[in-house]
């Protein structure tokens, strides 16, 4: 049997990062008092957007699930909104290092990328398209608020996984 990989979430990451996203709402209100309508419109973007994050980020603060497991059975992502949880390898088609504004991603690539964009929400499914046209894969697992390095835990799962997608 193969020692699974976890990673979980620390805490003091998640709660710097909603920290910042709360910063980034607060501004967004004061652009709302702008006269400018292009001010007004940045300040509305900056709440629903950053707004989405701190409640995302200000949950994972009270819960103790793992980012990141990977197992004989497959992959648990549950890094970030776009997370789709478990994937089993016979989905998975490969798996690789991707760098994406300043930051690196653990990328996976799935053989029926219909069927799982169908199991996504609206605005999931949305994002993910957008990050599609981009050239991105369907899964992108940021490991930002667990201080693991990217690089290392994708050498471990392909080290100790890669024969699960590589047939």
């Amino acid at each position: 049997m193969i020692e699974p990989i976890v990673i979980p979430s620390k805490k003091l990451g998640n709660i710097l990062y909603a920290f910042g996203a709360l910063i980034f709402v607060i501004l967004g209100l004061l652009f709302l008092f702008s006269s400018d309508f292009f001010a007004i419109l940045i300040g509305l973007f900056s709440i629903i957007f950053f707004g989405w994050g701190f409640i995302i980020l200000f949950k994972r603060i009270f819960t103790s699930h793992s980012l990141l497991i990977v197992d004989e059975q497959g992959m648990t992502d549950n890094s970030s909104a776009l997370a789709l949880g478990f994937v089993p390898w016979e989905d998975i088609e490969n798996v690789q290092l991707r760098h994406m504004l300043n930051q690196t991603f653990i990328s996976v690539s799935v053989k029926d990328q219909e069927a799982y964009l169908a199991k996504m929400s609206t605005l999931q499914r949305n994002a993910t398209k957008a990050n599609l046209k981009m050239g991105y894969p369907l899964i992108n697992i940021t490991l930002n608020t667990t201080g693991k390095n990217p690089r290392t835990v994708y050498q471990e799962i392909e080290n100790q996984f890669g024969h699960f997608y590589r047939k």
